[in-house]
């Protein structure tokens, strides 16, 4: 990842999430690995999310964002499928996110792929309620 990706990156994260630290291109570079973006034909970013292991078997799925001026055009789809991806190549078995309540986009995304809300608590740091969802990707054998 260079330099210009990476800030293409932190700016569209802050842009559309309301978040308590900004993302800076150093945090970014710091790990490149754990983003999936998606890029125009112009090279310029679309979309990106970013996947973090935090247990052996659990991984984040943080911040999944897209420019606002490309529509509806199946990017977020299309990145959570590859953020999932990732999951499983890392070999975990569940992803999770945490969604700011009221954010409909994300809510609406993530419950059509299955996942499931599972708590909901007051983020003093934002100021926001947030509810973390779940979904079991790698099923129990049985």
């Amino acid at each position: 990842m260079n330099v210009e990706l990476a800030q293409q990156i932190a700016e569209l994260i802050n842009a559309r999430n309301q978040l308590t630290k900004a993302y800076t291109v150093e945090k970014v570079l710091a790990a490149a690995d754990n983003y999936v973006v998606k890029l125009g034909p112009d090279s310029k970013l679309l979309g990106v999310v970013e996947v973090r292991a935090v247990q052996w078997y659990q991984c984040e799925i943080d911040h999944l964002s897209v420019q606002e001026n490309v529509g509806r055009k199946g990017i977020g789809s299309s990145l959570l499928k590859e953020a999932e991806a990732r999951v499983v190549e890392l070999g975990r078995r569940i992803a999770q996110c945490t969604i700011r309540i009221g954010n409909e986009a994300s809510e609406g995304l993530f419950k059509k792929f299955g996942y499931a809300p599972t708590v909901t608590f007051f983020n003093k740091h934002s100021g926001n309620n947030v509810t973390v969802y779940q979904r079991a990707l790698v099923t129990a054998r049985g």
